[in-house]
């Protein structure tokens, strides 16, 4: 349980900082920010019910991934210190993409590995 904190910590501090980074290639901004997040997320959620073989620890990943972002995306005068929610008279989707990537991944994974359970106990029946 202590290591899907861990992971949760690692995953915020690595996905907010770099939710917003785009790289531009002919004309068509990418998002490699939330791409390497949903990256990044999955191989954490992926490693925790790998190195524990139980998608409890992975559920506290996601929980504890809402937990810690909330501060970081606090209401303020136009939206969160690190996920603005305007900036320059544009909306900034990509605040509210990331926080659904940190959440959603993990439970995301949890349902793939609850229905791979599910399929190898009704051969083995």
């Amino acid at each position: 349980m202590i290591s899907a904190l861990v992971v949760a910590v690692v995953s915020v501090i690595v996905m907010v900082p770099t939710h917003r980074l785009s790289i531009d290639l002919g004309g068509l901004a990418l998002p490699v920010g939330l791409l390497f997040g949903a990256l990044f997320q999955t191989v954490a959620s992926v490693f925790l019910w790998a190195s524990t073989g139980s998608r409890l620890p992975v559920v506290l990943l996601a929980c504890a991934w809402g937990l810690l972002v909330m501060p970081l995306a606090g209401t303020g005068p136009g939206g969160g210190v690190l996920m603005p929610a305007i900036l320059g008279d544009q909306m900034q989707y990509s605040g509210w993409i990331v926080q659904a990537l940190g959440v959603f991944i993990p439970f995301i994974v949890c349902a793939v590995v609850t229905v791979q359970r599910l399929r190898r106990v009704q051969r083995a029946s």
